[in-house]
């Protein structure tokens, strides 16, 4: 099993902005005991904000994880490359792997790569948030080296040193 990542597609980019929303509204809703309509609205907004360019926005990398054997995508993953207190970092913004990929490898191969893309940009870190409740990732992420930076709300940022 292996992966690469590919710069997402118009189609592709349309594909994950509904899953995001849809993803990130349900988060809202858990942390902010909110009403699912407002949720939604909430989301779109700030991943708006985030992403005012869309598939376009500078300093954000959107790629879909690719199986190199099977050519289908089974997930994606979305950075910000931004200095933070003097130092250039790569912030995990979003990352899945679809359901039935999952436990394979494939996110491990494609945080792997996208840090490897993030050395070659300049960065000397790379940063993500995980909630709490989300305990596959946080521990993809303790397997991955990330260190927990700190605990806030309902989750912790986690950080790695890159080589």
């Amino acid at each position: 099993m292996a992966v690469i990542l590919r710069k997402m597609t118009q189609n592709a980019f349309k594909a994950f902005y509904q899953w995001s929303i849809a993803h990130h509204a349900v988060e809202l809703m858990d942390e902010l005991h909110t009403s699912r309509d407002e949720a939604i609205n909430k989301a779109i907004a700030e991943v708006g904000e985030m992403l005012p360019d869309g598939l376009h926005t500078k300093d954000h990398c959107l790629s879909s994880i690719i199986d190199t054997e099977t050519t289908e995508t089974v997930g994606f993953i979305w950075t910000l490359q931004e200095e933070t207190d003097g130092r250039k970092q790569s912030f995990l913004c979003d990352f899945a792997i679809w359901e039935p990929a999952r436990r394979k490898g494939y996110g491990q191969e494609a945080l792997c790569l996208a840090e490897k893309n993030a050395v070659e940009a300049g960065c000397q870190e790379s940063v993500l948030f995980v909630s709490d409740k989300n305990t596959a990732a946080r521990a993809l992420y303790d397997k991955c080296g990330y260190h927990v930076l700190r605990q806030e709300g309902h989750g912790k940022y986690m950080i790695k040193k890159l080589q």
